[in-house]
């Protein structure tokens, strides 16, 4: 799934990082920085991507699906 905007691994790593520390607290963010690193690299990764339009499925985004039909 591409990422728009596209994010550095700074800016990827940066708002993992301070995220974990709001949820989890210093010590566990601490302890989950090899992770939180992955996760950054592979976000710039994908982030500088080119991925066509017709090529990448639609989330999040009004797609006008027919929620009654899902029910």
């Amino acid at each position: 799934m591409r990422l728009k905007p596209p994010v550095s691994f700074e800016e990827a790593y940066n708002y993992l990082s301070q995220n974990a520390v709001l949820v989890w607290g210093d010590a566990s963010a601490a302890r989950m920085e090899p992770q939180l690193q992955s996760i950054a690299k592979a976000m710039a990764v994908v982030g500088a991507l080119d991925i066509p339009d017709e090529v990448e499925p639609l989330f999040g985004e009004n797609i006008d699906i027919d929620l009654e039909a899902l029910s």
